[in-house]
């Protein structure tokens, strides 16, 4: 069962190793979401908008990341393999939306004349209270189905 996983392609191996890295990313996520609030309510926001751009770019990598090894996946994949391709379906249908609010959002806020004001915080907590519940969707469900 899920065979195509511990196939390389284009010099790729699917196993642990990426979904640990996947979950370290996650982790380093959190750790710059909690960072940019600090900053925010510091009122240093040089120093949010910094991190900002630091965690625009970790998510664009990481999704691009993500995106691309579950396209390779779904395309490897085989009869036995169904369920991970309905997962990774599932998953991929579901965070669209996300994805394309918070890269509207981070596209905003890390032009260097953005102003972080109080919808912009309002703004981070939802986004944030998004992206924890679909981390935690993630890992549970399609990274435990991948982690072999």
């Amino acid at each position: 069962m899920f065979s195509f996983l511990f196939r390389q392609n284009k010099g790729i191996t699917y196993n642990s190793k990426k979904v640990k890295k996947w979950q370290t990313e996650h982790q380093k996520l959190g750790e710059y979401a909690t960072a940019i609030i600090a900053a925010y309510e510091a009122r240093q926001m040089k120093k949010a908008h910094k991190l900002l751009s630091k965690l625009k770019d970790l998510a664009l990598e990481h999704l691009m990341d993500e995106d691309e090894t579950f396209f390779k996946l779904m395309r490897n994949a085989k009869e036995e393999d169904e369920q991970v391709v309905t997962h990774i379906k599932e998953f991929r249908n579901s965070f669209r939306d996300v994805k394309i609010v918070l890269f509207d959002f981070l596209v905003k806020y890390t032009s260097p004349n953005a102003k972080l004001d109080r919808v912009f915080k309002d703004t981070l907590d939802q986004i944030l209270q998004a992206l924890v519940a679909r981390i935690e969707f993630e890992e549970k469900n399609l990274y435990a189905l991948i982690n072999k």
